[in-house]
């Protein structure tokens, strides 16, 4: 029998003391981080030695240097493949080399405020500069990028350089509602460029396969386009910045137009992407994240709002302008994606409709966050209702038609008018029932079945409120009429229990009428009470007669039990 500690190493085994750092210096090694604190460090030391507003020296100067050391990282990169075909180092090499472009689109914004002309050359240089190496660059390497992904990719760079141009004739003007709504157009034309991959995405995994390089399908490409989706994010709160000139103190540092809100337009174009990929590569994971953004992006709509008068005046022109909150646009643009995610077939997209007109339902035009919900609007119910009884009819779902019947029993008693005899609430408790006893008649199944028992006891419980409760507090109908009514369910119970076949409506009908007869018989017997005084004891006498001769009944042998059990016996 071997020992089981025999494995075990003795406590007092050295231990090798490189072994920790060797670990260190191979993974420094491998992820090789010197590109990246490279690239910082030069980019901040350019910055912080030349000057950008407007100086012709030293902004060539910057210019230069920045173009000077994006080559030297493209050149690396060349180089590495050619002699070493070391595609890991190459990956961050071209990586920085796109953020050296995005660099340079962000570093001149003060020379175009400052000197517009010197500026417009360095956005126009830029830009071509850009174009030039981005072109060396997939050459050089002998890397493939579809033509589906490389226009994409220009059109972006092309909005990162040539954005501000269009902009500097309306600097003139910092407090304009034009120059707003340009920095605010900034992240939706992103997001249209966006749309561009389209083509690319709808072609798969294969679009890129052989693209000489060991770089896989979706790392390769979209690692780059998810690095110039996160620039766009970063450029649009930065031109609100650069180009809104806002008076500003020291302890005014947010005084910005900018808001979360400006990005939703970007982000769902990026979110119509992220679906379209998921039905390309018919992955369930991906479909369904694209289904919870927009309940994000509604989230997002919310957040940052902030008393500043500057931002609260864009915020004025925006919702005028445009009709509304951004949490009630933010909604309806969740409505049209979930839409157009049903219209191509992407499952559980239909309930997403449903669930954003619901909050469309308490979202009015001048909702900006949950303080500002609105009393409930009954037009967005009653779509509901519609769309829900069509897919509960089709997909014969009866939890559809549960919620097509309470969203039509909500959007009725929302357009009740007021004033009626009897309150709104009474009413849309009947029109519950008759819901819930439409949907257990149509439905057999579990949920079918269910409803058709709630049914049967709400049909009591209804009856019984009206025998047994005091309505006429609440509304102002005859007793003659209540009492009708309580018949009336009883007659339903019949009449539901012998259409479906379900016994236990008779016993409800029955314990309804017993309870009618019981409560009517009560009121004949005070209305004789006051008539005849003796009432009471002939009452009384007549019940102790009524057990006297059931004892003598018993006596008489009219309850044979013995006889009972002795047949009982024998037939046994």
């Amino acid at each position: 029998m071997t020992d089981p500690l025999s494995n075990v190493s003795p406590e007092s085994a050295p231990r090798n003391p490189r072994r920790g750092s060797r670990g260190l210096v191979f993974r420094l090694y491998t992820s090789n981080p010197f590109y990246v604190i490279s690239a910082d460090l030069v980019f901040v030391g350019l910055r912080m030695s030349f000057d950008t507003h407007g100086k012709t020296f030293e902004t060539w100067a910057l210019m230069l240097g920045l173009a000077g050391y994006t080559l030297l990282l493209a050149t690396t990169a060349c180089l590495l493949i050619r002699r070493g075909k070391v595609w890991d180092d190459t990956r961050s090499l071209l990586l920085l080399v796109v953020m050296m472009f995005l660099a340079m689109s962000v570093t001149f914004d003060n020379t175009l405020n400052a000197n517009p002309r010197l500026g417009t050359a360095c956005f126009l240089g830029g830009f071509l500069f850009a174009v030039a190496v981005s072109e060396g660059l997939l050459r050089g390497i002998r890397l493939a990028l579809p033509l589906w992904f490389r226009g994409p990719y220009y059109l972006i760079l092309a909005l990162f350089f040539l954005y501000p141009l269009g902009m500097a004739p309306l600097l003139s003007d910092p407090e304009g509602p034009v120059l707003q709504w340009t920095l605010f157009a900034f992240p939706a034309l992103a997001g249209l460029l966006f749309l561009t991959l389209l083509p690319a995405i709808r072609r798969g995994s294969s679009y890129v396969a052989d693209n000489g390089s060991p770089w896989r399908w979706p790392l390769y490409p979209w690692v780059l386009f998810g690095l110039l989706a996160m620039a766009v994010c970063a450029r649009a709160s930065y031109l609100c910045v650069s180009f809104h000139f806002v008076e500003r103190t020291s302890h005014e540092t947010t005084n910005s137009i900018f808001a979360p809100y400006f990005l939703v337009p970007f982000l769902f174009a990026l979110n119509v992407l992220v679906l379209e990929a998921g039905l390309a590569a018919r992955s369930r994971v991906v479909l369904r994240t694209a289904l919870v953004v927009p309940l994000v992006l509604m989230a997002l709509a919310v957040l940052g709002h902030r008393s500043d008068p500057v931002y609260q005046r864009f915020l004025m022109i925006f919702m005028n302008g445009l009709g509304g909150s951004p949490l009630f646009l933010t909604t309806i643009a969740a409505v049209a994606f979930y839409g157009f995610a049903a219209f191509r077939a992407v499952p559980m997209a239909w309930g997403g409709v449903s669930l954003s007109l619901a909050a469309l339902s308490v979202v009015g035009p001048a909702t900006l966050d949950l303080h500002g919900l609105k009393a409930p609007s009954a037009w967005p119910l009653l779509a509901i209702a519609l769309l829900e009884s069509c897919l509960s009819y089709r997909r014969h779902e009866s939890w559809r038609g549960l919620i097509a019947a309470a969203s039509f029993v909500a959007a009725i008693a929302l357009v009740l008018p007021d004033g009626l005899p009897i309150p709104r609430s009474v009413l849309a408790v009947q029109l519950a029932l008759v819901a819930i006893l439409a949907v257990g008649a149509i439905f057999d199944d579990w949920l079918g079945r269910w409803l058709q028992q709630a049914g049967a006891l709400a049909l009591f419980l209804v009856g019984a409120a009206v025998i047994f409760g005091e309505p006429r507090r609440f509304i102002d109908v005859p007793q003659g009429h209540l009492d009708l009514y309580a018949l009336f369910t009883a007659v339903v119970a019949v009449g539901y229990g012998i259409s479906v076949g379900n016994r236990l409506y008779f016993a409800a009908a029955g314990a309804v009428l017993v309870s009618w007869l019981t409560v009517v018989g009560w009121r004949g017997y005070l209305l004789l009470r006051q008539l005849i005084a003796g009432l009471d004891l002939i009452a009384w006498g007549l019940v102790f007669f009524l057990v006297a001769a059931l004892i003598s009944l018993k006596k008489a042998g009219a309850f044979p039990r013995g006889i009972v059990r002795k047949r009982t016996q024998n037939e046994l």
